[in-house]
């Protein structure tokens, strides 16, 4: 029995050993294909920038073959060359692309069961214009997860502007994990001519819809889009919402000063944050005449109230270091008075 016992502790240890040995072996395959990816990638990349580059500017350098090896790495390249470009210079980069064959590379990629090479390729056929996968694209903006589906969506913007607004406004108003902040860097690349009205008729569609959660996120990319033009899609939001997200967004969106009289109502709403917007609003777009309401609200229960109510003064016309001075020195409330003397500091300091 105690040979029985030595021989299965035996067994178990060379089983241990190696299975440490395959893993070992493992990791050291996976480092050096990643090594091996690393100086593929370091030579493509000093080979081929420099053409991408010469090609933006002239459209006239001679171009080498496009080796199998250096495909994916080169619509990589590319892709990151044609982002900060317009004009002139994407139509070259775009020649220079067709001329390598990287174009149906790129088709190939995006066939391929990885994502990273899906998703270079997604964004090189929308910087190519590639008119046949505008179906596709919106299939995948609905219902793939949020970076496939942003990525889709850009490339749609690229292919038709028209409808990739109007797809991607739609879902945004619906997917959260849709960031604010990434659908409005996307549709800073487009007209605002063409944001503007989609986004105005969006919000009224979320309205009518009973979709407060949508109208708020739609709100949120007001700065996208010319201000005049989404002036009445903003004020139907005041007229017919009473959610307080909704509210604080559409304050956020305010730019007309014939609308202030939203903020002056909402200066006095029982949700602190609504209260916040509206005091922020005063600050863009208020007079003299309300100095007394932000003075008030220097003694708001909310330290963030107060804080945006003693910005809000400052940025009043005709306010200046004396007349803060003078209505902080009135003030019976301790908190009201220190915020609005060290709103005045930093002020100075800055």
């Amino acid at each position: 029995m105690s040979d029985l016992r030595v021989a299965i502790a035996m067994w178990g240890a060379y089983a241990a050993l190696a299975t440490t040995l395959v893993l070992l072996a493992a990791v050291l395959a996976m480092r050096v294909r990643f090594l091996h990816r690393l100086t593929r990638e370091r030579d493509a990349a000093t080979f081929w920038i420099p053409l991408i580059a010469r090609c933006a500017e002239t459209g006239s350098t001679t171009l080498p073959p496009l080796p199998k090896k250096d495909a994916d790495d080169f619509v990589l390249l590319w892709c990151r060359a044609m982002d900060p470009l317009q004009g002139e210079a994407q139509d070259r980069l775009r020649d220079m692309a067709r001329h390598l064959g990287a174009d149906k590379h790129a088709r190939r990629m995006f066939e391929s069961r990885s994502l990273r090479r899906r998703l270079v390729a997604t964004a090189a056929l929308g910087h190519l214009g590639a008119q046949d996968l505008a179906a596709t694209l919106q299939t995948e903006i609905a219902s793939s997860p949020p970076m496939p589906s942003l990525v889709a969506a850009r490339a749609l913007i690229r292919i038709n502007p028209a409808a990739g607004v109007r797809t991607a406004l739609s879902v945004a108003a619906r997917r959260e994990d849709w960031p604010v902040p990434s659908v409005t860097t996307m549709f800073k690349e487009c007209p605002a001519e063409l944001i503007a009205p989609a986004l105005a008729s969006a919000i009224r569609l979320a309205i009518s819809r009973g979709d407060d959660h949508g109208v708020a996120r739609l709100l949120r990319l007001h700065v996208t889009a010319d201000a005049p033009a989404i002036r009445d899609a903003v004020r139907d939001v005041l007229a017919a919402c009473s959610d307080t997200e909704v509210l604080a967004a559409a304050l956020s969106a305010l730019s007309h000063p014939g609308d202030i009289a939203h903020a002056r109502r909402l200066l006095a709403h029982p949700e602190w944050f609504v209260r916040v917007a509206a005091a922020r609003a005063l600050g863009r777009l208020g007079d003299e005449n309300d100095v007394a309401r932000l003075t008030t609200a220097l003694r708001d229960s909310s330290w963030w109230v107060r804080r945006r109510a003693a910005q809000a003064l400052l940025l009043l016309p005709g306010m200046d270091a004396s007349k803060l001075a003078d209505i902080a020195s009135l003030q019976t409330d301790r908190y009201a008075a220190d915020m609005l003397r060290h709103t005045v500091a930093e002020r100075c300091v800055t």
